[in-house]
């Protein structure tokens, strides 16, 4: 396995070149125009999923509704086919499946607390028969950060799990009420990483090619493949050259990080939604604090001590107005950063 991974990331170069010359391709595609419901905006993060033939679904599952298998000899080869390929048989299975299989965009996080130099964990703390397979992967993944930088590879994820619940949705694995449940948080976290389709679609072709990393002889295969479907998407008038990027009037927050983690803001860095200048220190008692504390960076001294000025909210929601600020969790008490031109800077 561990030969594998190596021969695979020996091709990242190739394939980093051929993603940044479809990018280029993206970059003179029109703008899409026609806006989209929620629902449809749902159903179009499946887009590349959703291209692949499954038995039981005769063409298409289109993006307008969900799709429901026609007859029940289709019905139960669409569900012989969940069963046999990933082990699903209800709700509950399609949850474990999903996490089981499509869940690289968690390894990335913890690969960046590692590449800003405050790690989730030591590498000496991984079973040795595993650690190599780890640093592998984590360099690999290194590879695609100016491509993607803090998107990761949520896009692939996102795709591939909405996918996964449109399938077990038409065949009834699960009702359309769990379809909209399950997906909910998928649609969230969409959109605080992505704003337009061109960005959800260079993350998916990564996360592919992550995702895919096992197996050097289909790397690039597999690529290809997925360009292609993505250019199929981009169309003319189809998919994501017709439907604009999803904007809620009012903002979905999405729970990004453990929710019990609690920290504190400047009433300005929260209702700006900017923040210039973050630093821990020793959690409080009076709430369950991580120690982080945030601001915009040009709050006076006397408006920092009034208390009415500081608001206690959850790091998950942090997250959500700066996305990069969530591999820095783990960083020491003591730590303070800056947001300068070049990204966040340590402050020694």
């Amino acid at each position: 396995m561990e030969n594998q991974i190596t021969d695979a990331a020996d091709l990242v170069g190739e394939i980093i070149k051929e993603i940044q010359d479809f990018q280029k391709e993206l970059d003179l595609m029109p703008e899409p125009k026609e806006p989209a419901d929620r629902n449809t905006f749902t159903l179009l993060l499946s887009g590349i999923s959703t291209c692949r033939k499954v038995p039981g679904i005769s063409g298409h599952m289109g993006y307008e509704e969900l799709y429901h298998c026609g007859t029940e000899a289709a019905t139960e080869a669409a569900r012989a086919h969940l069963w046999e390929l990933y082990g699903i048989r209800d709700k509950e299975t399609l949850k474990e499946a999903m996490l089981r299989e499509f869940s690289d965009c968690e390894q990335y996080e913890q690969f960046r607390t590692f590449w800003i130099g405050a790690p989730m964990f030591r590498v000496e703390e991984i079973r040795p028969e595993n650690r190599e397979w780890f640093l592998e992967s984590m360099r690999m993944a290194e590879r695609f950060y100016p491509l993607v930088r803090e998107k990761g590879f949520y896009a692939w994820d996102i795709n591939e799990k909405i996918g996964l619940c449109r399938k077990a949705a038409a065949c009834g694995v699960i009702s359309e009420k769990e379809f909209w449940e399950l997906t909910d948080p998928l649609v969230r976290v969409a959109q605080v990483f992505y704003h337009s389709w061109k960005e959800y679609a260079v993350s998916c072709l990564c996360g592919a090619v992550y995702f895919m990393r096992r197996s050097q002889e289909e790397l690039l295969d597999f690529l290809r493949l997925n360009i292609r479907l993505v250019r199929q998407l981009f169309a003319e008038g189809t998919a994501w050259q017709r439907y604009q990027w999803y904007v809620p009037e009012e903002r979905e927050w999405a729970a990004l990080f453990d929710m019990s983690q609690g920290c504190l803001i400047t009433k300005k860095a929260l209702g700006e939604e900017r923040i210039g200048y973050m630093y821990r220190q020793e959690p409080s008692e009076d709430f369950s604090d991580s120690g982080w504390r945030f601001l915009v960076g040009d709050e006076t001294e006397d408006y920092v001590k009034e208390p009415d000025n500081i608001i206690v909210c959850a790091y998950s929601d942090v997250c959500n107005i700066v996305p990069e600020i969530r591999a820095y969790f783990y960083a020491g008490y003591g730590a303070q950063y800056i947001h300068t031109e070049k990204g966040w800077e340590e402050l020694k």
